[in-house]
């Protein structure tokens, strides 16, 4: 008998004491210690980055302009011979259309969106130490896709694209206004925005094109160009054409020793030099006589034919907007495509400077 009031007793003191600590766990608004996995951010959305990782960046969500870092822009347009004041917003989506297709991903033109931002604010900011040039009538920028950034109406643009006018347009919108403010910049100054349609295979360091180094643009892989249409084209003229052509645009061009002499490349293979006819000019310059698509040329002269084979497209310095649109398919957002071919750039909103 008294064996079981003794278990008895036993058991209620174990009841008792245990209720409050099952109450505890199953009412506690402490979080779940994983060692491994920050479980949420501010968004709800689930992270798993292991200890010790940092985040890529490049990759990291930057702060957002609230307006664009100018209200109107003053543009020369070159085809009308006028200056017209601009909504500032407005002639970025204006400049991306004419710049860049409208069919690529939207990463790739919110790329597009930064470099042009950023080159006129650039250019602004030399301007206003050492005037506009002749050419923009007073203008802050032209629409001279040669001398500044391609722009078109946005009317204009539209009806070229057809039926898919108001998507396309609507495409570009979203590609300026998701960036709004955001420029890129180098030790604390916004940098010379440059792009172009594609490289060789590799972008181009500016000191071996235009003779001055820049420390952001640097020649980076861009392999991926390899996959662009029109990647590589070809030109076949006879030697006679070549040697009028030359002789036209030439001066004092002599072919007693045969047409080319001495070629100087870049790391890329791109003509920096060339000897025509004795004379040395410039890769751009030959480039320009033939109206090639960029300087990266090897010759192949069979019989009293010659064959050119032409790599990529454009200067090749800077931002290549095929080889953004092939990362854009591959996930990379347009921090990353930036960060890919501006050496050491910061993204940052130029409106909260």
């Amino acid at each position: 008998m008294l064996r079981k009031v003794v278990i008895s007793i036993l058991c209620l003191i174990v009841l008792v004491f245990s209720i409050p600590i099952t109450f505890l766990a199953l009412h506690s608004d402490e979080p779940e210690v994983t060692q491994n996995v920050d479980k949420t951010d501010e968004t709800g959305e689930e992270n798993t980055l292991p200890v010790g990782a940092e985040a890529d960046p490049s990759a990291s969500p930057i702060a957002v302009g609230t307006k664009e870092p100018m209200d109107t822009i003053s543009v020369y347009i070159a085809s009308e011979d006028r200056v017209e004041e601009m909504d500032f917003s407005e002639y970025l989506k204006c400049s991306v259309a004419a710049e860049m297709p409208a069919s690529f991903e939207e990463e790739a033109l919110k790329a597009q969106a930064v470099a042009v931002r950023t080159y006129i604010i650039q250019r602004a900011e030399y301007y206003q130490e050492n005037g506009t040039p002749e050419e923009h009538k007073g203008a802050l920028t032209c629409t001279d896709s040669t001398h500044c950034k391609g722009w078109v109406s946005k009317e204009e643009k539209i009806k070229a694209w057809g039926v898919d006018g108001e998507l396309y347009w609507k495409k570009i919108s979203d590609a300026v206004d998701s960036t709004c403010g955001v420029i890129m910049m180098y030790d604390g100054k916004p940098i010379n925005a440059v792009f172009h349609a594609m490289s060789s295979g590799a972008t181009e360091d500016a000191k071996d094109v235009w003779g001055s180094d820049v420390p952001y643009l640097k020649s980076v892989d861009s392999s991926l160009d390899k996959n662009a249409p029109k990647y590589e084209t070809t030109l076949s003229m006879t030697k006679e054409e070549m040697k009028q052509k030359m002789a036209e645009n030439i001066p004092g061009v002599d072919f007693s020793d045969g047409i080319f002499g001495e070629i100087e490349r870049t790391a890329t293979g791109s003509i920096t030099s060339i000897e025509i006819g004795k004379v040395k000019i410039k890769g751009s310059e030959f480039r320009s006589i033939l109206d090639l698509r960029s300087t990266n040329v090897s010759f192949n002269v069979v019989g009293d034919v010659i064959h050119m084979t032409i790599h990529g497209y454009g200067h090749g310095v800077g931002m290549s907007q095929y080889g953004a649109n092939f990362l854009a398919q591959e996930g990379k957002n347009y921090q990353e495509i930036l960060n890919a071919y501006y050496t050491g750039i910061e993204l940052v909103a130029y409106t909260e400077q």
